[in-house]
C-alpha cells in the first residue's frame, strides 16, 4: 500500500523479512512523495560482505557493512554469541532468541561446519573471571551511555586490570580515530588522555623488562 506512513511501511519491511529474508530485495521503496521530501535511507549500506548475506545477521541490533560488518557477523556465529532478542517492550517487533535459529543462520551464511560455540572461550581458552586475575595489563574502557557496559566490568579487577568509566560515552566514543575533539564531551577528552598515558606506562614497562632478559 503505497499510502502507508514511512514509519508503518518500516514495521511491515521488518515483519515481512523476518517471515522471508529472501524477499527483503523485493520490497519497495519506503518513501514516496507524499510522506517525505527526502529519500529514504539506503539499507544495503548495511550488507555485509559475502555470499548469502542478509541486513538481519547473526547480531540483530546490526552488524555493519562491508568486511567489518562480515567479520562480526563471523565472529558472533562462532566463539562471541550474542543471545539477544527483542520483547513486546521494544520498538522492534517481537523475537525471541534462540541457539537453534542462530546455528540456523550461520550454517545457510558459512556451511555446515560454522556452529556457534558460546561455551569455548571459557572451556577451550580459559577465559574465565579467575584466569583474568591472574592476567596483566588490561584495559576495560565502557561508555556509560552503551548498553553494552553491562556485560563488562566497571570495578578495577587487579592493579594492572583497570576500569575507566565514562559517564557521557556511548557506543565506540572511546575509539574514534580522530579524537579527542571538539564533538566530544568532556569526560571523552580527558579519557583519550588517561587510556594514552595508561598504554604508554605498561608499553614502557615492556621495553624495561624486556631489556633487562
Amino acid at each position: 500500500n503505497d499510502k502507508l506512513s514511512p514509519l508503518k511501511k518500516l514495521g511491515k519491511f521488518f515483519h515481512m523479512i523476518e517471515e522471508d529474508p529472501e524477499e527483503q530485495s523485493e520490497f519497495p521503496s519506503m518513501t514516496n512523495d507524499d510522506d517525505l521530501t527526502h529519500d529514504c535511507f539506503d539499507l544495503s549500506v548495511f550488507l555485509p560482505d559475502g555470499d548469502n548475506a542478509r541486513i538481519t545477521t547473526s547480531d540483530w541490533s546490526g552488524s555493519g557493512g562491508g568486511n567489518d560488518g562480515k567479520s562480526w557477523d563471523f565472529q558472533l556465529c562462532t566463539l562471541v554469541v550474542d543471545p539477544i532478542g527483542f520483547s513486546p517492550e521494544s520498538m522492534f517487533p517481537t523475537r525471541r532468541w534462540t541457539y537453534e535459529a542462530l546455528t540456523e543462520y550461520c550454517q545457510s551464511r558459512y556451511g555446515d561446519k560454522v556452529t556457534p560455540k558460546p561455551y569455548a572461550l571459557v572451556e577451550e581458552f580459559k577465559f574465565s573471571y579467575e584466569d583474568l586475575k591472574r592476567s596483566s595489563r588490561i584495559l576495560f574502557t565502557n561508555g556509560m551511555q552503551d548498553m553494552w557496559h553491562a556485560g563488562s566490568y566497571l570495578d578495577d579487577v587487579t592493579d594492572s586490570i583497570l576500569a575507566l568509566n565514562f559517564e557521557n560515552g556511548a557506543h565506540h566514543s572511546d575509539l574514534s580515530h580522530v579524537g579527542p575533539s571538539d564533538n566530544d564531551t568532556e569526560d571523552i577528552r580527558l579519557g583519550f588522555i588517561q587510556i594514552t598515558n595508561i598504554l604508554n606506562d605498561w608499553l614502557n614497562e615492556v621495553k624495561e623488562e624486556a631489556g633487562k632478559n
